[in-house]
C-alpha cells in the first residue's frame, strides 16, 4: 500500500521502520490509549515487529518528506459473514513527539478514501477507550457518530479503563 497525502503517508511496514516502533512498543501510554502491545525486552519486541511485517491490514504512518514512521494505522476486518464483508474496524496510533500535529487526522481520512473507494466498503467502525478523549474528538471531527459503549471486562462494568465507546463512519456514496 502507498497512500499519499500532504503531510503524511501510508506505505506497508519495512525494516528500517523497527527502531521507530520499537519506541512505540516501549511507551506504556501507547498500550494504555491504543491497545498497542508493550514490552521492555528486545527479543519479543523483535518477535511483535515481524508479525508487523507480515498482517496483511497494518500499515505504517510515515512523514512524507522523510518517510520516518510515526505511527500505525490498520484496518481490520470485523468478520465475513452477514454482510460484514463491507465494514472494517480503523484502529491508529501516533508516537507521543508527532501528536496533535495532525498527523492522525491526515492519516485516517487517507485511510477512509481508500476504504470507501477502494474497497466499497459500507462502513468503518473505531474503538476508543472511553477515557481517551483526544482519538473521539478527532473521530467526531471526521465525521464519526458515537454508537455505544461496551465493559470489556464483564466483571468490571464501571472501569473506565476496560470501557470502549464505539464510533461509526457510514459511507455516503452508498456504494
Amino acid at each position: 500500500m502507498n497512500l499519499i497525502g500532504n503531510e503524511v503517508e501510508i506505505r506497508n511496514f519495512e525494516q528500517n521502520d523497527y527502531l521507530e516502533f520499537a519506541k512505540l512498543v516501549k511507551d506504556p501510554n501507547d498500550h494504555d490509549s491504543a491497545g498497542l502491545e508493550y514490552s521492555l525486552d528486545d527479543n519479543e519486541i523483535i518477535n511483535i515487529f515481524n508479525k508487523y511485517l507480515s498482517l496483511a491490514n497494518s500499515y505504517v504512518i510515515a512523514l512524507k518528506s522523510s518517510h520516518r514512521m510515526l505511527g500505525i494505522i490498520e484496518l481490520n476486518e470485523r468478520g465475513i459473514s452477514n454482510g460484514l464483508d463491507k465494514t472494517r474496524e480503523i484502529g491508529f496510533v501516533i508516537s507521543n513527539e508527532s501528536r496533535r500535529q495532525g498527523y492522525a487526522s491526515e492519516a485516517i481520512e487517507l485511510m477512509l478514501e481508500y476504504a470507501f473507494n477502494e474497497l466499497h466498503l459500507l462502513e468503518v467502525w473505531a474503538a476508543v477507550k472511553v477515557n481517551n478523549t483526544v482519538p473521539q474528538l478527532v473521530l467526531t471531527k471526521l465525521g464519526f457518530k458515537y454508537i455505544y459503549q461496551v465493559s470489556q471486562d464483564p466483571f468490571d462494568f464501571n472501569s473506565a479503563e476496560n470501557t470502549l465507546k464505539y464510533y461509526l463512519l457510514k459511507n455516503d456514496k452508498g456504494n
